[in-house]
């Protein structure tokens, strides 16, 4: 409970400016209240506290907030909408304006099928927040939800390349490339995301995704697209990285070619090459290539890890505080 109560003080003096003004105090009061399921009296408390300061952004988003967790979206929007001219607005403002629109909309009795109002309000904030990648995923999401997959697709990879280091947009891409029947982008995007994200749930589906992908792409069958990046890749796997073994000794086999052959490559699939080198150079490439390979089949998992349990533990450590950092955004187009 001490802890709860130690972080929820924190979540407070973060939202709002530190201060030992009234409004400051009556502010944290009204978010403790809220987060103890108090809304209409947490509310109070940050009107008041509101009236004080008019001009502070925090109060005006909280009761906002507070309205639109309370199942009031009429009157969450009313507090919102005005912010996003604010001096000090955020971009968070943004998905949850999108997301009180798409409360209204749901309660019209004729909705707005083209969710006009929610989806402009994600637009507007990625034209103010253009390297906020959170705004681009929530975007291209609703997307999907309309069944517009390659305007989805479009606008997760311009995610990608305004903000390289933000790792959903990575996902949804991959997932869709999949659909499409690009197995070379849905690797180089789910392995990207799997070097970013700390979601073991979301990690584990990369890793299937990797592992489908790159099974059609080291295949003798594979079709590569027109692409020079592709063409020059299929040439290098079929004549240079040549391998007689299956399963799991054709990837290490196939990925030793290509740190091998390309280890310099200006490609876009140098982030994921370059992320395979620095493991190899820390010897942890064979462990990392199990994660992706063996994991999802604990048939196979559990007798490696009985076999590299030192080395498996060394790389979940390291990986744990070493991330893939994105320098050059991955540009597919």
């Amino acid at each position: 409970m001490l802890l709860l109560t130690c972080l929820l003080i924190l979540c407070v003096q973060i939202a709002f400016p530190q201060s030992d003004s009234t409004a400051y105090r009556l502010g944290i009061e009204g978010i403790k209240l809220i987060d103890e399921g108090d809304f209409q009296e947490g509310i109070n408390y940050l009107k008041k506290a509101r009236k004080l300061e008019p001009e502070q952004y925090d109060y005006t988003f909280e009761i906002g907030h507070a309205y639109y967790l309370s199942g009031n979206s009429k009157l969450a929007e009313k507090y919102l909408y005005p912010l996003q001219y604010h001096v000090h607005v955020q971009p968070d403002l943004y998905i949850l304006l999108a997301q009180c629109y798409k409360a209204l909309n749901e309660e019209k009795k004729t909705p707005d099928e083209s969710r006009k109002k929610e989806l402009d309000a994600l637009r507007y904030g990625v034209q103010k927040f253009p390297k906020v990648g959170s705004l681009q995923l929530e975007l291209g999401k609703r997307n999907l939800e309309m069944e517009e997959p390659l305007k989805a697709l479009s606008i997760f990879e311009d995610g990608i390349v305004n903000a390289p280091n933000f790792a959903e947009n990575y996902f949804w891409a991959a997932k869709l490339l999949k659909a499409t029947g690009n197995p070379l982008w849905t690797w180089i995007y789910a392995e990207v995301f799997f070097n970013l994200t700390e979601n073991d749930e979301m990690k584990r589906t990369a890793a299937q995704l990797i592992s489908e992908s790159t099974e059609k792409v080291f295949s003798e069958n594979w079709k590569a697209d027109p692409e020079s990046m592709d063409q020059e890749l299929r040439f290098l796997l079929t004549s240079e990285c040549k391998s007689i073994n299956s399963n799991w000794d054709l990837y290490i086999e196939k990925r030793a070619c290509l740190l091998d052959k390309w280890r310099d490559t200006a490609f876009p699939i140098s982030v994921v090459i370059g992320r395979m080198a620095q493991l190899e150079e820390k010897g942890l490439l064979e462990p990392y290539l199990a994660t992706i390979y063996l994991e999802n089949d604990k048939g196979l998992f559990l007798p490696w890890v009985a076999a590299h349990a030192k080395e498996y533990e060394t790389y979940r450590k390291w990986r744990n505080w070493n991330p893939i950092t994105i320098k050059e955004p991955v540009k597919r187009l």
